[in-house]
């Protein structure tokens, strides 16, 4: 009985394991089974501008840096008259103190003081003019071109077009080079914006 009972416990061992076995099997080929997913191959065409040949050759870019560099010649002209102003009233007043009563020193440090305060705020408001221009007509700029990309890709042959700027891209192939394209298109909305303007 006992040989019989340690046989029958052998069998139950055996067909629970084979059993266990058999379902990991088939839980391994269910997953082989599976669809993997796949990534499409297709070509992704990245076409790209040189930043500096825009700013170089690009109208508008041209005029803003010419703006600018008025802007920042008046500025510079602005305060140095009001440096100089400072000055001459400095030393006016350091060869006058000996001579001068309490109330005459008093009135001078406070004048000097108001042009220091007028000189820092003329700086503050200049400095945001500047800025302001500069960010406006930068926008202006990179709208023009968003405006020329959306156009010129209007058949998607392009995934992306970026710019090219000095340590962004190490490895490009000239054929997707659109710089010229991108010019030629941008001086033409440039133009034809300038010509609706003057009417």
């Amino acid at each position: 009985m006992n040989l019989l009972l340690l046989i029958a416990v052998g069998v139950l061992f055996f067909l629970y394991f084979n059993h266990n076995q058999a379902n990991a099997d088939n839980q391994n080929k269910s997953v082989q089974k599976e669809p993997s997913v796949t990534i499409s191959s297709g070509n992704c065409n990245i076409a790209y501008f040189e930043m500096d040949s825009v700013e170089a050759n690009f109208q508008m870019a041209k005029e803003w840096k010419s703006e600018l560099e008025k802007k920042e010649d008046y500025i510079n002209s602005q305060m140095n008259k009001l440096q100089n102003q400072y000055q001459e009233k400095f030393v006016a007043f350091q060869q006058r103190k000996p001579s001068m009563t309490n109330a005459q020193m008093e009135a001078a440090t406070n004048e000097l003081s108001q042009l220091e305060e007028k000189i820092k705020d003329t700086k503050a408001s200049l400095d945001q003019d500047y800025k302001a221009y500069y960010v406006q007509k930068q926008q202006e700029i990179l709208s023009m071109i968003r405006t020329f990309c959306n156009e010129y890709n209007k058949d998607r042959k392009y995934a992306v077009i970026i710019s090219d700027e000095p340590g962004l891209i190490f490895y490009k192939d000239s054929t997707f080079d659109i710089t010229n394209d991108l010019l030629v298109g941008l001086n033409k909305m440039y133009g034809e914006k300038k010509s609706e303007k003057s009417k």
